[in-house]
């Protein structure tokens, strides 16, 4: 019988992290095992992200820490931002986890390749604080959202910015930004309100007001026998509110209410995630009061909560086999057999971001290269095992 368990992943103010097992399969009770927790940062952890193997956190020490979950081991830190981490998203669909994004308070966006985590590039323009990141589902364009009144989308491809969007008529920055699941649309959360933007005239097709609380956190997901796609916002007084994308972005739309909300939490809704398995489609929230709670979105009812007695800040959820013995194996030969596949795509990505620089090869080469080597020789000197409770 397959076993209906994934593995939670929180990051804290208390500058910790902290990993639980759920096991649901059992049908008296849900069943939490600690797997690790320690202290991560020297502040407060503010973003997470998984892809495949790989955890990376973000800290208002401006430091970025990368975790294999397959080893339980620390691989080190990328020391490029001057500035509080505010999102880390890996690429999906076709570009699965080979390119990561990093957002900060020194206004820059990062991009690294994570084959060998090196700083492929900087995305350039926002003035302020970049709020939140999000990667178009062709992974070729990001979005981005700040804190100088403005949107800004980017050709992932040329790293250079396709179109600059100023919020002139909204007295409110972006804090958060989401694609739709085809990549038409894209939502961006201020304050109080949400923002549906039509991708092919980068204009607002449709705003909701959010009945005066402030909005904590954006996501979307598809749910239901239809996989009806719903944007999903968490907000200040602990509500999960889900509005449905189909209404939203409809000729005329008209909806100004959510289709269902959920109350799991007595204060604000800090972060949330959405993981589906062959059982269903669970969410995940955590808030300000220290608990995670989790719901079937089947039954929209509560399956399971866990008080961490500390101040969660962001989330993170896996698969559970991510270090069975067997998944380690097969992904490990298929992690060579992809290194040496992506060596020549690699190359011809490059020309067509910076171009063929074949007359400075030899310059380029050699700056490149012992850029590299600074970078690995920094990255193996910290690489140490999880502590473990």
């Amino acid at each position: 019988m397959a076993s209906n368990q994934y593995r939670i992943i929180v990051g804290s103010y208390d500058h910790n992290l902290m990993c639980l097992s759920l096991d649901l399969s059992s049908a008296s009770e849900p069943l939490f095992t600690p797997i690790f927790h320690f202290q991560a940062h020297a502040l407060s952890v503010k973003c997470l992200d998984v892809s495949k193997r790989y955890l990376v956190s973000g800290s208002n020490d401006e430091h970025i820490r990368i975790y294999d979950l397959q080893k339980r081991k620390e691989l080190g830190t990328l020391l490029a931002h001057q500035g509080s981490i505010t999102a880390l998203k890996f690429s999906s669909g076709e570009s699965n986890g080979k390119w990561m994004l990093s957002s900060s308070e020194d206004n820059k966006i990062i991009i690294w390749r994570v084959k060998d985590w090196e700083n492929y590039g900087v995305l350039k323009g926002h003035l302020k604080r970049v709020n939140d990141i999000a990667i178009h589902p062709s992974s070729r364009v990001a979005v981005s959202v700040s804190d100088d009144h403005s949107i800004r989308l980017w050709n992932l491809m040329t790293m250079k910015k396709a179109a600059v969007l100023k919020l002139r008529k909204y007295d409110q920055n972006g804090q958060f930004v989401r694609w739709t699941d085809n990549g038409d649309h894209f939502a961006v959360a201020l304050m109080t309100k949400l923002l549906i933007f039509s991708t092919a005239n980068a204009k607002v097709h449709f705003e909701v007001d959010i009945s005066k609380k402030t909005i904590m956190h954006l996501e979307t997901v598809k749910l239901g026998d239809e996989d009806r796609e719903y944007l999903v916002v968490g907000l200040s007084d602990g509500n999960v509110q889900f509005y449905p994308v189909d209404e939203l972005i409809k000729e005329e739309p008209t909806i100004t209410e959510p289709e269902f909300s959920l109350l799991g939490h007595s204060n604000r809704i800090k972060d949330f995630k959405f993981y589906p398995n062959d059982f269903g489609t669970y969410l995940i929230t955590i808030g300000s009061d220290g608990r995670i709670v989790v719901w079937d979105m089947k039954t929209k009812d509560q399956v399971a909560v866990y008080d961490c007695g500390e101040r969660l800040n962001c989330l993170a959820v896996c698969d559970e086999s991510v270090e069975k013995y067997e998944t380690v194996r097969k992904r490990g030969l298929e992690d060579v057999e992809q290194s040496e596949a992506e060596v020549s795509d690699t190359e011809e990505l490059k020309k067509v971001m910076f171009g063929d620089k074949k007359k400075k090869k030899k310059t380029g080469k050699k700056s490149k290269n012992a850029k590299t080597r600074k970078y690995r020789s920094s990255l193996n000197s910290v690489r140490k095992d999880f502590p473990f409770n």
